[in-house]
């Protein structure tokens, strides 16, 4: 047998690199299991820290393997092709995360997937999780697309439906469920409010009553029922004068009104004994509505909407300056006021997105970190009033927004206006001459003329941290306890105070070795977490509209000091913006601002001048006067005609800017483009065949 000979033969050879080439992938896969390549943008495939943190944390303390059962119904969802294509791609994205932290678990977590056909066994383990079906025919199928994770003791958790437009928080939602099957403490949370945030339907005795008087008690805000998914959450009476750290872990101020002497004392013992604290104030609260006065119809122009902390926000170095509403023209939302009206820049309804993401955001800060889509609406100005220093050098970057007082107290800007913002100067009441009142803020364009950006942007929150000076630094005398109110008592009644009894209870002050640190994060806006500007509602149900709820998720996880979970709701918003319109739009905004407040003033002042000459011709009766005032009128109608065809003209202008942006990106991209890979194809083809042409008679 000639060895040299078969060696040396073309299929030996094809077989020997074969197998190398197979030996070769199996000693890759051996050694790279837990290798992976991320190429997305936004590293969509790629587990959070918080997640990696947390897996991390079971392997280290032995917790046995969690099992995570993804149900989709593949085959039912065949029937539905339309609707079912995006749950389809979104399927898709969460088997292939869902691997990635059974991959990153090492054996922590076991991922399973079915696909409940109808009447299969599949089905009915989906049914008996309590998976959300969707009835898709008259037949009785329905469509699951839900998740499960369960125990090796039997405790259970779900998700019981999966909604493609919850992507980008479907990591955190997960990996919160993991984490309360396996460390189940709950979190207490008090909530101090001067609006119905909780329901009182959680109260045996209020839903009685107000069974009795036929009345439904409402729902608890979303974002307050997202906590209570995690936390225990209840009231704190706005009488008591003690907080408990035996039955409240962190405090929430949410809107307080009217507070008096007792719970304010309440409030500085908590912060004085190290208690976190998390407040909302508002200049204006969309939900603070008067109850209706038939008697008086004109009472809910003279309500005051607004809250404030303000001994206790003035004790630690803040101050919410009464009267003013932040606006900005670079953050304004431009949506329409009045049915079938045109969009409008509305300066005091602010959008912070993407691009505007690193001027107005503390984006290193754990509660905004990767949130890029808040909306505040009437929110208040915020100034830091005690103890502040001058900013640190830019080579500073770390403190360089942060002011510190000689007590070690530092006050940080979260959220600011950018540098083109200001303040308005609003009240409730009537409209008056030269004065805004929370009516206008439907008046899109006198809000605008009465604006002026300030020095510096308005800040819209803050953090407040250290061992914050007492309000009663020698103790207080507080009155008796109020009596309760009557049962039944329709919200936004306000009982006047009892009158001063000679009973008072003497507190003494918190013991100096007792007192410890607290951090506090304060908010001009209580709106933005409301279901009117957090949510919106659809035919499923309501959803976010923005990343407003996380703020308030993620202050209360970094208060608690759960950084991990916090972590993994911050991953960024999965988006592809095309900045080029708006920033056309910004320009040309800017470019047309004055001429369109002078133009809007001149036919202010022509209308006025048209009503008094109007009254002059109907005063008159002599012919010889009518005459003259009639050729004064038509001078002012052509005048306001003018000046509001240059109005027009001016937008017309701005909608053919952008208009004719967008037929040269279409030409260049469906045209141009085309064109020059045609072009090229072209040339090169020619140019290979000139060279073959070439070479064949080089070789004649």
């Amino acid at each position: 047998m000639d060895w040299k000979k078969i060696f040396a033969s073309r299929a030996v050879t094809l077989t020997l690199i074969a197998l190398a080439t197979v030996f070769a992938i199996h000693v890759i896969a051996q050694n790279a299991e837990h290798v992976r390549l991320d190429m997305t943008a936004d590293d969509l495939y790629s587990l959070s820290d918080g997640t990696l943190a947390i897996l991390e944390k079971m392997r280290e303390e032995g917790v046995k393997p969690i099992e995570i059962k993804l149900f989709f119904s593949e085959t039912a969802g065949k029937t539905l092709p339309r609707f079912v294509k995006q749950f389809i791609t979104y399927e898709s994205y969460l088997e292939s995360l869902l691997k990635e932290l059974e991959v990153a678990g090492q054996g922590k977590i076991k991922v399973s997937f079915f696909d409940p056909v109808p009447d299969s066994d599949e089905a009915q383990d989906a049914e008996e999780y309590g998976l959300d079906g969707k009835p898709i025919n008259q037949e009785g199928d329905v469509f699951f697309f839900g998740l499960v994770l369960e125990t090796q003791t039997g405790s259970r958790d779900k998700i019981e439906f999966l909604w493609p437009n919850q992507q980008e928080t479907v990591e955190y939602e997960i990996v919160k469920r993991l984490h309360g099957l396996i460390w189940p403490t709950r979190k207490r949370v008090g909530v101090l409010a001067g609006l119905e945030v909780l329901s009182e339907a959680e109260d045996p005795y209020m839903r009685q009553v107000l069974a009795a008087q036929g009345r439904s008690p409402r729902d608890s805000w979303i974002s307050m029922q997202l906590l209570q998914e995690q936390y225990e959450v209840s009231r704190i009476d706005s009488d008591t004068d003690h907080i408990s750290t035996d039955e409240y872990d962190l405090v929430i101020v949410a809107h307080p009104k009217n507070l008096g002497k007792r719970v304010l004392w309440a409030l500085d013992e908590w912060v004085q004994r190290g208690g976190n604290t998390l407040v909302f104030v508002d200049p204006y609260a969309i939900e603070d509505q008067p109850p209706p006065n038939p008697q008086n119809q004109f009472a809910q122009f003279q309500h005051d909407p607004s809250s404030s902390l303000g001994p206790l926000l003035a004790k630690w170095g803040i101050e919410r300056r009464e009267g003013e509403v932040a606006a900005d023209l670079d953050l304004a939302v431009r949506r329409p006021v009045r049915q079938r009206a045109p969009a409008e820049q509305v300066i005091v309804d602010l959008m912070i997105d993407e691009e505007k993401r690193e001027e107005t955001l503390d984006a290193s800060h754990p509660v905004l970190k990767g949130l890029s889509n808040l909306r505040f609406f009437m929110a208040g100005s915020l100034v830091a009033t005690d103890g502040s220093q001058e900013k640190k050098d830019e080579d500073e970057d770390e403190d360089e927004d942060e002011d510190e007082d000689a007590a070690g107290i530092t006050r940080t800007p979260l959220i600011t206006t950018t540098a083109q913002g200001g303040a308005l100067k609003m009240k409730s009441g009537f409209p008056e001459e030269g004065t805004l009142v929370f009516l206008d803020m439907n008046e899109p364009t006198k809000l605008i003329d009465r604006f002026a950006p300030s020095e510096e942007p308005v800040v819209l929150a803050y953090q407040v941290q250290g061992r914050l000076p007492s309000l009663y630094p020698e103790g207080a005398d507080l009155p008796e306890e109020t009596p309760a109110p009557p049962p039944g008592l329709p919200p936004g009644i306000q009982l006047p105070p009892p009158p001063p009894g000679d009973e008072t209870i003497h507190k003494d002050p918190v013991p100096e070795q007792e007192r410890q640190p607290a951090t506090v994060l304060v908010f001009a806006d209580v709106d933005f977490i409301s279901d009117l500007l957090a949510f919106q509602q659809t035919p499923f149900g309501a959803i976010a509209a923005n990343d407003n709820h996380k703020v308030l998720l993620n202050a209360v996880d970094y208060l608690f000091g759960s950084e991990h979970l916090m972590k993994v709701r911050s991953k960024a918003t999965i988006r592809r913006p095309f900045t080029l319109f708006d920033e056309i739009e910004a320009q040309a905004d800017v470019d047309v601002l004055e001429r369109e407040k002078q133009l809007r003033a001149d036919v202010d002042r022509f209308q006025e001048e048209l009503r008094e000459k109007q009254m002059t011709t109907s005063a008159r009766n002599a012919a010889l006067f009518e005459k003259q005032v009639q050729d004064e009128v038509d001078e002012l109608n052509r005048k306001i005609r003018e000046s509001n065809a240059e109005l027009r003209e001016i937008r017309k202008q701005k909608r053919a800017a952008l208009e004719g942006e967008e037929t040269f990106v279409r030409v260049t991209t469906l045209g141009l483009t085309p064109a020059l890979v045609l072009v090229l194809g072209l040339g090169l083809f020619f140019r290979r065949r000139l060279r073959d042409v070439e070479a064949r008679r080089s070789n004649k």
